[in-house]
């Protein structure tokens, strides 16, 4: 009997030495194999150049370009973010309280970059506003215009994307937006 129990316990020693020799390894600083979303979309960002191009009579009269870089896209790799904002602050009237009250004119872009079934999209919002000439205030306080241009696309690296084109009610120009997108991977 004394036998058995000996030969038994030499059995189970020999599994379980067996067991912990082929279980998966792990380096010294111990990390992890990456999971297969992770591996699928790897943490790398995007360089997103717009031009906005202002046009009279079908002639280019103004263009200004402006770049956004979207980083990372994290651990999970399904979005990547950015924001660009360039202006002034002007004095729009006076608070109650008798402060000036301000609001921000000039240009702001917002992106985004999302995986959205199995392919990368695009989302840009694009806000530009601008002062009216001095002669088109009201009660001496300034008119502003705005141009906003909306819209989501799916990504296309190395050719420009048309994003949208508005004409402006006040006069006979024409703005359009484009963005290229470059993959920094």
């Amino acid at each position: 009997m004394l036998r058995q129990a000996k030969l038994c316990a030499m059995l189970i020693a020999t599994l379980l030495v067996g067991s912990v020799a082929s279980a998966p390894a792990q380096d010294a600083g111990g990390s992890k194999t990456p999971s297969s979303a992770e591996s699928q979309f790897p943490a790398h960002s995007f360089k997103l150049d717009y031009i906005l191009t202002e046009m009279q009579a079908g002639k280019k009269i103004d263009s200004r370009q402006y770049t956004v870089d979207l980083g990372g896209g994290g651990s999970n790799g399904r979005l990547w973010q950015g924001e660009l904002q360039i202006g002034t602050r002007v004095p729009v009237g006076t608070k109650t309280d008798g402060t000036a009250q301000y609001l921000d004119v000039g240009t702001r872009i917002t992106s985004s970059i999302q995986v959205r079934d199995g392919g990368e999209v695009l989302d840009t919002y694009c806000d530009v506003t601008s002062v009216a000439p001095d002669e088109a205030k009201v009660d001496g306080r300034p008119i502003l215009r705005t141009l906003s241009i909306r819209n989501a696309v799916p990504v296309v690296e190395g050719k420009p994307i048309l994003l949208g084109v508005a004409d402006d009610p006040n006069s006979n120009r024409e703005f359009q937006l484009e963005v290229a997108v470059t993959n920094l991977k």
